[in-house]
């Protein structure tokens, strides 16, 4: 029996035909889809500000978003290698996008949350591939008043990897920008009464953290999580002019580790850069290899199903009927292909990653006469100097300093949480 030219059968025979032929055509395509970009300028300021302007700032070494156990995630194309090396370049990126735009007082990347600081930054990576950065970011100063709870995104394009490129513009750039810019708005909301008394809450924060037998009751924490200046020490105590040399001697530390965090971001820029260069180009590729496996598979069940209607349609040849279940298995075939091709491109993304984390090894410093390893011990020097410091103020005044509490949770948890 032959189907007539204009039956159901020969309409559906004509289905059969159109997949088929849209499987074949989609064999040899690649999808892409068209990425938009945005630029965002930094802000700089225009005139030298006074003193009474600007406001210190510690950008906390950033939580490198890692999944529970501090492993990598290779699902959703996390490498803890990298991530880890991130959490040091980030925040010293974002601490020279700062000073560049002139509009802030010392700058400093801090292993931790330090109550001596106005200003303090923190920020996690939620993600960054080479192609898009997000980075979840919480300012607060030392009143508590909260200046940013946000999350930052931008889309590279691939001049921003050119080496022709202004080696002091990162591409996440967008992000750093937009992170000071977003600080400079509430900054100039402040009147200079408002600045002063986040710089005198941090002078006074700072010592009651040092030694809270003598400063305790000068500042309270509200319920609210503020923090309010009960009364100021007399300007001629002789224990304030102390605890400023003490204050002076954790800048003086500030100014060590920053130099140590410059070293490992410098040697890290050039492997840095290709890591992300070469990832920005595997994730193109793998969406691309996503996205066509699935209008290839999908059109391999649709000839599949057109060639079963066309049969319960009383189509009566099995010639048709097998040429589309084969052409539509040959479609699902092809899909599952692309999808190996792109667990390939996740193979490379890890490879890139482990290689990254090679060329990447910890600055190996020399600090008060010990020789020792950048990554993992820059907290622990810190906190060794604030024992040191609270040593040192305790001898001068002669009161009993509290022992050093263990680092906040906020250092892996929430931007809110790390404002506290």
């Amino acid at each position: 029996m032959t189907a007539q030219p204009d039956s159901p059968a020969s309409v559906m025979l004509c289905r059969v035909v159109a997949a088929t032929l849209a499987v074949a055509s989609l064999a040899g395509c690649s999808i892409t889809t068209k990425q938009t970009y945005e630029t965002v300028t930094l802000e700089r300021t225009t005139a030298e500000l006074s003193p009474a302007q600007l406001l210190d700032v510690a950008v906390v070494v950033f939580d490198p978003g890692l999944p529970e156990g501090g492993v990598g995630d290779e699902s959703k194309l996390i490498f803890a290698e990298v991530r880890q090396a991130e959490a040091r370049y980030m925040p010293y990126h974002l601490k020279t996008t700062l000073e560049a735009s002139g509009q802030w007082g010392s700058v400093w990347v801090v292993p931790e949350r330090s109550e001596a600081v106005d200003l303090t930054v923190w920020a996690r990576v939620d993600r960054s591939d080479g192609l898009n950065a997000v980075l979840r970011v919480g300012a607060w100063d030392a009143t508590g008043r909260e200046w940013l709870n946000k999350t930052y995104r931008t889309l590279v394009p691939e001049k921003a990897y050119s080496k022709l490129r202004d080696p002091t513009q990162d591409p996440y750039q967008n992000v750093y920008n937009e992170i000071a810019n977003d600080l400079l708005v509430v900054r100039r909301k402040l009147g200079g009464k408002d600045l002063e008394r986040i710089r005198t809450t941090a002078e006074l924060r700072y010592a009651a953290d040092l030694v809270p037998a003598a400063f305790g009751d000068f500042i309270v924490r509200e319920k609210n999580g503020t923090w309010q200046v009960q009364r100021l020490p007399a300007s001629d105590d002789p224990m304030v002019a102390r605890l400023e040399a003490v204050r002076e001697r954790e800048f003086t530390l500030y100014d060590t580790l920053n130099e140590f965090y410059a070293n490992l971001y410098f040697q890290l820029q050039n492997p840095y850069a290709e890591w992300r260069k070469l990832s920005r180009e595997e994730m193109l590729r793998y969406q691309d290899l996503r996205r066509s496996a699935f209008i290839r598979g999908a059109a391999g069940v649709a000839a599949i199903m057109a060639a079963v209607l066309y049969e319960s349609g009383s189509g009566s040849n099995s010639a048709v009927t097998m040429a589309g279940v084969f052409g539509g298995i040959e479609g699902i075939k092809s899909g599952l292909g692309k999808l190996g091709e792109a667990g390939a491109s996740r193979e490379a993304l890890k490879e890139l990653g482990t290689s990254f984390n090679t060329e990447a090894e910890p600055v190996v410093v020399e600090v008060e006469g010990q020789t020792r390893r950048l990554q993992g011990t820059a907290e622990e020097k810190y906190r060794e100097w604030r024992r040191l410091l609270r040593e040192i103020y305790t001898a001068e005044t002669g009161l009993a300093a509290e022992p050093v509490p263990p680092p906040p949770a906020a250092a892996s948890g929430s931007p809110k949480a790390a404002g506290s």
